[in-house]
């Protein structure tokens, strides 16, 4: 049987004390460290909640039967839990609430435990929408109280291990975010660096390179032997390798670096293929290839880089038609459906072995036929250039005989 004594001491049932003792060693030494705000107009109420406090271990308690006070002791106390009253004279729980809006920020969890005897569904919405999180209905349930106040500080300092948690994230993903914008600094440096230095070794190599190509042309008239034109051929085919080498490598520079100078024109489909045969159609005849161009394409073109654009089709023509077997057919085709327009560069040739279909995109992979000799440069360089272009390029065997690149560029 409970009943009161002086109205301030409580007396408990064993079974009570033996709860109360279970939830004690439940309770972890942080939680009964936790700050607590008991706000109530009734003293007597105040004595049997402190007295319960004091079993379960709770030893950081503020009490006050003045609700005028509530906002001063919060700024100093700042209280891990409140339990309010809601019916008090001068401010009632509702005020009071509303008061501690202004002092507890919007992701902060401070869980205010309602005291109430009044059980109405409107208080407890009012309530609900003013602040609290949980309600005591009077007279108090002291097991109930207990193990209220107990969930209710769980749930506060789980929110609050979060929140530092979130803290620390966020700390590491600036440091993180800093870190990631100071390499990228300094790849830009470095990459700008880079830009420069090949600049001018392609300006070197490229100044004497000049001179001996002129040289050459100019040895081929004066040497008579034979033996002689060989070896100036061989001179000739080394220097002019060198020389696309530089300028092969200078464009993979600037795209790997800058998209920026990538120009916006109109280019003719018609005159990219015609520039790109312009200078293999002696190597056509003799080998008996026939050239087939499918599509109507003499209206269209491409949004790009003048440039650019035709050393993709020129590289595509000279080693599909060098890769292709005598007497055969080697096919354009050209397709628009006005969202894209796709171009693809068929032989009838052996086409490309599993190794070299996983290298071809890659800078310098030799011991593979079509990525030696600068052919897998040229692709590397054409994968650059669809990019920067907003294109994509796709290389496939046939179900036959030979191999098929497709070009697809976005119509802008």
């Amino acid at each position: 049987m409970n009943m009161w004594i002086n109205k301030k001491i409580y007396i408990y049932t064993d079974l009570e004390l033996k709860i109360f003792f279970l939830i004690n060693a439940m309770i972890n030494s942080t939680l009964k460290n936790a700050k607590i705000l008991v706000v109530d107009d009734q003293q007597v109420n105040i004595d049997v909640i402190t007295d319960l406090f004091d079993i379960l271990g709770y030893s950081n308690v503020k009490t006050t039967t003045d609700p005028r006070e509530v906002l001063d002791i919060f700024r100093k106390f700042n209280p891990d839990l409140i339990l309010l009253d809601l019916m008090m004279p001068y401010l009632n729980g509702f005020q009071v609430m509303e008061k501690l809006k202004g002092l507890v920020s919007d992701d902060t969890f401070l869980p205010i435990l309602v005291l109430t005897a009044d059980v109405s569904e409107e208080a407890k919405k009012r309530a609900l929408a003013g602040g609290a999180k949980d309600f005591l209905t009077k007279p108090f349930n002291l097991v109930e109280v207990a193990l209220r106040i107990k969930n209710l500080l769980e749930t506060r300092y789980l929110h609050l291990q979060l929140q530092d948690q979130n803290q620390i994230l966020e700390i590491k993903v600036n440091e993180r975010t800093l870190e990631l914008e100071n390499a990228n600094r300094e790849l830009q440096v470095l990459d700008q660096a880079k830009s420069d230095f090949l600049s001018i070794i392609g300006h070197e190599i490229n100044t004497p390179l000049n001179g001996i190509l002129g040289f050459i042309e100019i040895l081929k008239t004066e040497l008579k032997e034979l033996k002689h034109l060989e070896l100036l051929n061989y001179l000739e085919v080394s220097a002019n390798r060198l020389a696309r080498f530089s300028k092969v490598s200078m464009l993979i520079t600037r795209l790997k670096t800058n998209n920026n100078f990538i120009l916006n024109e109109n280019v003719s489909i018609a005159q990219l293929i015609e520039s790109g045969t312009e200078n293999l159609i002696d190597q056509i005849n003799a080998r008996g290839i026939k050239l087939i161009t499918e599509g109507n394409f003499q209206k269209l073109s491409i949004r790009g880089e003048p440039f650019l654009l035709e050393f993709c089709f020129k590289s595509l023509l000279k080693n599909t038609i060098k890769y292709a077997p005598d007497d055969s057919t080697v096919t354009i085709r050209i397709i628009f459906d006005r969202k894209q327009i796709v171009c693809t560069f068929s032989d009838q040739g052996s086409g490309f072995s599993s190794k070299a279909l996983k290298n071809l995109f890659k800078l310098f992979i030799p011991g593979e036929k079509h990525t030696d000799q600068n052919k897998g440069l040229d692709l590397a360089l054409v994968k650059l250039i669809m990019n920067a272009h907003n294109g994509e390029i796709v290389v496939k065997n046939n179900k036959i005989h030979g191999a098929t690149v497709t070009l697809t560029f976005p119509v802008l």
